[in-house]
């Protein structure tokens, strides 16, 4: 053991790698367009909308509302 704290070794435990095709990586880079863009929608939404407006309920209906 050390004497001083922090100096410890810490293992965070087994990270596993994707190996995949060409086609994957399109699809998945896709998806994560996909929801960024909805994200900067639903904050610009969110952010635009007065205090007293904000709920959850108000952004659920939206996000419904535009996947229509």
């Amino acid at each position: 053991m050390t004497s001083e704290p922090g100096l410890e070794k810490r293992q965070f435990g087994h990270r596993a790698r994707l190996a995949l095709t060409p086609a994957q990586v399109r699809l998945i880079d896709d998806q994560a367009h996909a929801a960024r863009t909805m994200w900067n929608c639903l904050h610009d939404w969110w952010m635009m909308l007065p205090k007293d407006k904000r709920t959850l309920a108000a952004a659920d209906a939206a996000i419904r509302q535009a996947r229509k």
